[in-house]
C-alpha cells in the first residue's frame, strides 16, 4: 500500500502553497520569518521560524478530521515529536489558521492507548503494520483540541 505518485505530488503543492500563503500572511502582520534549513525541515519537522520559533505549518485540515502524527511511515519520530515549538493548522471550513503548541497536542496524543487498523475510528493510534508500514497518527475533531488552540488567525484579514 503505497502512497500514489499523484497523492504525493498533490500534498506536495499543497503544502508549499499553505507555506507561503501563511508565511506572507504573518510577514503582512509584523512576523519576522525566516526559512528552515532543509534538514530542520526534514528531521526536526520545522518548516520556518517565526520570530525566532520553530513552526510546522499543516495544511487543508478539516474540522471533523485532523491527524495527529505519533510516528511516521519510517519509523521515526512524527511531526508531534519534532522540534517545532508551533503547529499551524489550516482549518478549510473556519477559513483560518489555527496555532497551537505542538507540545500540548503532544500531551493530548498520548492520552490514547487503544490501536486500531481502521482508518474510519477517531481517538486511537491507527497503524498500518500489516502493510509493513511504521506510523502511528490519531484521528481527532478540530472540538476536540480547541481547547489548546492559541489563536486564529483569519485568512481574509
Amino acid at each position: 500500500m503505497e502512497v500514489s505518485k499523484k497523492r504525493y505530488h498533490y500534498s506536495k503543492k499543497e503544502g508549499n502553497r499553505f507555506e507561503k500563503e501563511l508565511k506572507d500572511k504573518l510577514k503582512k502582520l509584523g512576523f519576522k520569518i525566516v526559512q528552515a534549513t532543509v534538514k530542520q525541515d526534514m528531521f526536526e519537522h520545522i518548516d520556518f521560524f517565526v520570530n525566532g520559533f520553530g513552526v510546522d505549518a499543516k495544511a487543508n485540515r478539516h474540522l471533523n478530521c485532523i491527524w495527529l502524527e505519533i510516528t511516521n511511515v519510517n519509523g521515526n519520530n512524527g511531526w508531534l515529536k519534532g522540534k517545532a515549538y508551533y503547529i499551524i493548522f489550516e482549518i478549510i471550513e473556519l477559513n483560518c489558521y489555527s496555532i497551537f503548541k505542538r507540545n500540548d497536542l503532544l500531551k493530548y496524543a498520548q492520552t490514547f492507548k487503544s490501536c486500531t487498523t481502521n482508518k474510519n475510528d477517531f481517538y486511537k493510534i491507527y497503524t498500518r503494520k500489516k502493510w509493513n508500514k511504521k506510523d502511528e497518527i490519531i484521528k481527532v475533531k478540530y472540538d476536540d483540541i480547541k481547547k489548546y488552540e492559541l489563536q486564529k488567525i483569519y485568512k481574509s484579514n
